[in-house]
């Protein structure tokens, strides 16, 4: 029955192995694995589209050649109804249109004088420098692209920066102007006395007259977005595009411990993954043109969206922007109906639990029909099969419409590991491609992809076409590039998997960035002697030639008998509770035992209530309820047996809390990272509390 309903063409055949092994490569005498290729780019790395486009600037332009009159970006005009505003249809400017703001933009930047050189004191030499401080709009992508035309830098900043990295980001690069809307100046003013370099806002949107009295006091120069453009209407200025490894933009990394660090990409970096992802879709039909959507939602500031944009751009595709609230993204994405979703674990979990959950609650025929097909497309997956002739029509095409996905064709998650349950259900609720990455912004945000077609779970792909990957072994902790199980145990029988090679990711090609920004030490320690990032990230090769990530280098620690713990690993196992939003796990090195500080799911606290026997109440009372404490640390030890963690990695005691961890709070990073140092210090009063109830080793009495 399953085999006959499925419809369509069978997945990709599936190869003997997705990657290349370059013969010869591998010394494990010096603890080196053999280095990895994409299968479809055995001889030599991409570095720039197959039709020849090298840079940013060149990206967009062959857009425009493409497109011409056709949509390029676009965003939804908000009127008011009965006193409240709403949202219409995405309204969008044309390609030519486009282009012909970015001349005017370039040109007003440079007559008025506000993209001067700076010093260059790190060695790059003078640069021109534009900071962007804003949510994703159509005047973010407009600016950048108008420094790209002058061969200018841009620094992106996330509008979620607190002052002090405002600050630090400012007089580290010594630019003169920042574009924000009144929503960051007012941030900027606060750090205004101690940026003596700072001395022009250009601002979108409206700005209170109050507002301008207060920069003009301040001594700044404050222009709309409009007064440059039509400065540079008056007077053109002629290109000076950019050469491949020019500077194209300064990503200040999240800085989950210490300062934050600025990456420099040059557009050699940045074009050669977008010319790489495109070239890993197309030989599986993955094709995009002027017709593909996406909407704009993940941070621009983040090097990931700007490499999708890019892709878009290449094909004279459409962009359109989300309205920048993110409770207003399903209303977003169901007008858009977006054909290329980029995506990270954060948004996709919620997907999951909001879909599997009603399913639960709704019960009775509709449930059972969910559940049947979800079986039913389960076995197609396993066959080579995405979509399902009854299955698809009777319930998954109405879920995914719900969601604004129905269009989609491609689904690319990262950032952050994602659960191989979560994969296989986007798959079979969207019935398209979904594939998972990974890579840091110092490669330009793309390393690995997995194969269209490639229906395994639990794995992030094959190299991309502009970088090779090694394995480097990590003996202290167990990790080398000859091992050819992983995770074998004796204590507890599990004979672990096969692999090839295990140990810390590195990568090297034309993606690799230029180095820290100003930072030589860090450089070094990034990038070896030759040309190799070393990640921090422990991987495995699959007999396949896919990577697994298993691990992480530097987020480890010792608790007093000496064993190693990878929080982060503990942590992706506790938030598979349904009623665990966050977790932090702590150890003190003086200590024998883990703590941990639990943020409840408020969606599914009164289902976990009900399912346990417990009393309903909010998440505060509920977090001071000991039967809670309990009835959490159970399902979190029964979680821990199933990941076959040792007892050792398993929270003696947790901490309950309501108030999730956030940008705002200061716990999270703008890329949603967990800032470990930051945690411990909001959290020590607790810490102390639990390990005091333990017995602390050491204490004085």
């Amino acid at each position: 029955m399953v085999a006959a309903m499925n419809s369509g063409p069978p997945g990709v055949k599936v190869p003997e192995s997705y990657s290349y092994i370059v013969p010869g490569t591998e010394d494990v005498s010096q603890g080196l694995g053999s280095i990895y290729r994409s299968v479809l780019c055995k001889n030599e790395l991409m570095e720039k589209l197959s039709t020849g486009q090298e840079t940013g600037y060149e990206v967009f332009q062959k857009g425009v050649q493409t497109a011409g009159d056709g949509d390029c970006m676009g965003r939804r005009q908000v009127t008011m109804l009965d006193g409240k505003p709403v949202a219409g249809p995405f309204v969008y400017e044309s390609y030519n249109t486009v282009n012909q703001r970015i001349i005017k933009f370039s040109s007003g930047l440079v007559v008025l004088g506000l993209i001067p050189h700076t010093p260059g004191s790190d060695g790059t030499g003078p640069m021109r420098l534009l900071a962007l401080y804003m949510k994703n709009r159509p005047e973010w992508i407009i600016a950048e692209q108008a420094c790209f035309r002058y061969s200018a830098s841009t620094v992106p900043m996330y509008d979620t920066l607190g002052a002090d990295t405002v600050e630090m980001i400012l007089n580290e690069t010594e630019l003169a102007t920042v574009l924000c809307t009144p929503a960051e100046i007012k941030s900027l003013l606060k750090v205004k006395d101690m940026c003596p370099s700072l001395k022009n806002i250009i601002y979108v949107d409206e700005v209170p007259n109050e507002v301008k009295a207060e920069v003009e006091a301040a001594g700044l120069k404050l222009l709309s977005f409009a007064e440059v453009e039509e400065a540079g209407a008056s007077q053109p200025v002629d290109p000076q595009p950019p050469k491949p490894d020019d500077i194209a933009t300064f990503c200040y990394t999240s800085g989950t411990t210490g300062k934050s660090k600025g990456a420099l990409l040059s557009h050699r970096n940045m074009v050669s993954v977008i010319a790489s992802v495109d070239f890993s879709m197309t030989p599986y039909d993955i094709v995009i043109g002027p017709e593909d959507r996406h909407l704009s939602y993940l941070p621009l500031a983040h090097v990931f969206e700007r490499a999708v944009i890019g892709l878009m751009f290449s094909k004279g595709a459409k962009v359109g922007f989300f309205q920048g609230e993110t409770p207003k993204l399903p209303e977003d994405l169901a007008t858009l109906r977006p054909t290329i979703f980029p995506s990270v674990p954060r948004l996709l979990n919620r997907f999951y639990d909001k879909i599997m959950g009603g399913v639960k609650a709704q019960g009775g025929l509709k449930a059972k029909l969910f559940n049947m097909g979800y079986a039913a497309k389960q076995q197609g997956l396993k066959d080579g099969y995405l979509t399902h002739a009854l299955w698809d029509k009777l319930v998954f095409s109405k879920v995914s419409k719900k969601l604004g996905l129905d269009d989609c064709k491609l689904l690319i998650t990262g950032s952050a590991p994602i659960a191989p349950h979560v994969i296989e259900f986007l798959r079979i609720l969207l019935s398209c491609n979904v594939v998972e990455g990974y890579g840091q912004t110092e490669g330009g945000a793309g390393a690995t992809i997995q194969t269209p077609g490639d229906y395994s779970a639990g794995n992030v792909g094959a190299p991309i076409s502009a970088n090779e990957i090694r394995l480097v072994s990590v003996p202290e902790m167990g990790y080398l590039v000859e091992d050819r199980i992983h995770g074998k145990n004796d204590a507890t029988g599990n004979s672990g998997i096969p692999c090839m090679g295990r140990g810390e990711i590195c990568f090297t090609g034309p993606n690799v960035f230029k180095g820290y920004f100003k930072m030589d030490d860090k450089t070094a320690e990034a990038i070896d002697a030759d040309g190799w990032v070393h990640t921090g990230d422990i991987g495995i090769w699959t007999p396949k030639g896919q990577l697994k990530i298993v691990d992480r280098k530097k987020n480890i620690f010792k608790l007093a008998q000496g064993e190693y713990i990878a929080p982060e690993k503990i942590e992706n196992v506790y938030t598979k509770c349904e009623v665990v939003a966050q977790a932090f796990v702590y150890g003190d090195s003086f200590q024998h035992q883990l703590v941990a500080i639990i943020v409840l799911d408020a969606e599914a606290l009164p289902a976990f209530c009900r399912d346990k026997g417990l009393p309903a109440g909010s998440p505060a009372e509920m977090c001071k309820s000991e039967e809670m404490k309990k009835a959490v640390l159970a399902e979190l030890d029964r979680l821990r047996k199933e990941a076959k963690l040792f007892t050792f990695e398993h929270a003696a005691k947790i901490y309950l809390e309501s108030e999730p961890f956030s940008v705002e709070n200061d716990i999270l990073t703008p890329t949603f990272k967990l800032k470990r140092d930051i945690a411990k210090k909001v959290y020590e009063t607790q810490i102390d509390a639990m390990y005091d109830s333990l017995g602390r080793v050491g204490k004085q009495g």
